[in-house]
């Protein structure tokens, strides 16, 4: 089978105009498109190969807006794929849900792990200028079962797993450029979106305008974690060879 291409990450914030500063000023992302659309602002982003939308709902009676909880948080996350009925049927035989109208250009469904993601046709995300700063290159998804989630991806989509050493508690995916890292949930936490990866191309000045931004950030070992001020939490990492 041909492999999915993913290409877009939603982020649900709150405030739309320091959202996009941030992402403007510290990812070095350009918009490419505002509209106004079931019930939500989108504001589409790109660091080049990636769009990332993000999104303010009208209020939170609005049917999406609660679909991924509520508040901020990383809403769901858009794969490109060649065939959308093949891809569609697919999803639903291994045991996901398709939650939006069919007639809609992204369709949304919600994956057997709990979260929700829409499948694409080919071109609706076109690459546009890259950012100097870095790119957006992995999605990590908390999950209660890691074997049933990852033969749900390399299933329906095609991507494939690669194998990290010895841990238990983790599957890392990839698409060929784009990572998706499954990890195994508490017994008391709930399926959801957990943190995005990014690789920073000067990692010292990208922290110094992190900490300009009002970001909070975590050290963690040899990665480093950071908590945007839109609320999402994500990872400076280094991209697979």
């Amino acid at each position: 089978m041909v492999m999915a291409r993913i290409v877009h990450v939603a982020l649900k914030v709150e405030h739309l105009e320091d959202a996009t500063r941030f992402y403007e000023n510290v990812f070095g992302m350009h918009q490419v498109g505002t509209g106004h659309t079931r019930g939500h602002i989108s504001r589409h982003m790109s660091d080049g190969a990636l769009d990332m939308a993000l999104m303010v709902y009208d209020n939170e009676d609005v049917h999406e807006a609660q679909l991924s909880g509520a508040g901020p948080c990383i809403h769901h996350w858009g794969i490109e794929v060649e065939d959308r009925d093949a891809a569609m049927a697919a999803i639903q035989q291994n045991g996901g849900v398709i939650i939006s109208d069919p007639d809609e250009g992204a369709l949304k469904f919600r994956a057997p792990d709990g979260t929700v993601a829409e499948i694409t046709r080919l071109g609706r995300y076109k690459r546009h200028v890259p950012s100097d700063h870095c790119r957006i290159v992995r999605l990590a998804i908390q999950v209660a079962d890691l074997d049933k989630a990852a033969r749900f991806y390399e299933t329906v989509f095609g991507f494939k797993t690669v194998h990290s050493a010895g841990d238990a508690n983790a599957r890392q995916l990839t698409d060929g450029a784009f990572d998706i890292v499954l990890m195994k949930a508490g017994s008391s936490a709930s399926p959801k979106h957990h943190h995005i990866g990014v690789h920073v191309f000067d990692p010292v000045s990208f922290k110094d305008r992190l900490t300009r931004s009002g970001a909070s950030v975590q050290p963690d070992g040899s990665s480093a974690f950071f908590r945007a001020p839109d609320g999402t939490l994500a990872e400076i990492v280094t991209p697979m060879g």
